[in-house]
This record gives structure tokens, sequence and C-alpha cells, in this order.
């Protein structure tokens, strides 16, 4: 083999190194901000609808005190107050009865630092078939907490 042969083919193999190392950085940077605090922010905001989306809202906390038996029940509310001030305090974003594309509205939307999103419903009075229903759906997995 030739010298120039052989200049050729270990520039080649450094072109083809360099490809690796490359593609291999975008795989990384891709994963790395799909598990990112704003890629979770990014999915609620796809769901939403549009009209009722305001990053504003995130962490504030809404409720509504039941009056002539409409609204929230005490119980539900002060359920839904904790778990909301639990989940602030890890550290997450949390949308309180933020309204769905579909026209759904989630007691909590949470969204965690690592880009995972979770529905947390608080239930007092609702039967099983109604939990059932919401779970099928939700855009993001649902956990249930009893009031």
């Amino acid at each position: 083999m030739n010298r120039g042969a052989g200049v050729r083919m270990n520039y080649q193999k450094a072109v083809e190194s360099r490809k690796r190392s490359i593609e291999r950085s975008i795989v990384n940077r891709r994963q790395k901000q799909e598990s990112t605090l704003q890629s979770a922010l990014n999915r609620v905001h796809q769901e939403a609808r549009r009209d009722t989306w305001c990053t504003s809202h995130k962490n504030c906390f809404r409720g509504s005190i039941s009056i002539d038996g409409k609204g929230e029940t005490e119980a539900h509310l002060d359920k839904k107050y904790e778990l909301w001030k639990e989940y602030r305090k890890m550290g997450a974003i949390v949308f309180t009865e933020l309204i769905l594309k579909d026209g759904s509205r989630p007691d909590l939307i949470v969204c965690w630092n690592n880009g995972e999103v979770e529905i947390v419903e608080v239930v007092h009075s609702e039967k099983e078939e109604s939990i059932i229903l919401k779970e099928d759906k939700y855009p993001f997995p649902i956990k249930v907490f009893k009031a």
C-alpha cells in the first residue's frame, strides 16, 4: 500500500469516528432535553386548551368553595391543597384545574424536573367508573387520592 492510500484511509477513519461522536452527542443532548422540566412544561402546553393556557398560572392554587352544594367539598379542597403544597415542596411545577384540549379539568397536573408529567385527582364521592373514564381520557398517568 502506498503512503497516499494510508493517509486517505486514516482520514476516512477519523471522519467516521467524528461522525459517530457527533451522532452520540446529538442523542445525548436530545435525551437530556427530553428529561427536563421544560420538556414537561412543553408537553402540558401541547395538551392544554389554547384559550386557557398561561404559564403564569403555574404554581397558583385554585379551588371553588362549595355554596349551595356546587363546587368542591371542604374535604376535597383541603386534600387538593395539601397535595399541591407537598408537590411544590418537592420542587415540582403544579397546575391546578388546568383545562385540557378535550375539556377535562384535572385537579392537579404535576411537572417534574426529570421531564415526567402526572395528573392527580382527589376523589371524595366519585364512583369508580368515573375514575376509570378519567384514566382512559387523560393524556398523562393518573394518581388518585381519597379526600
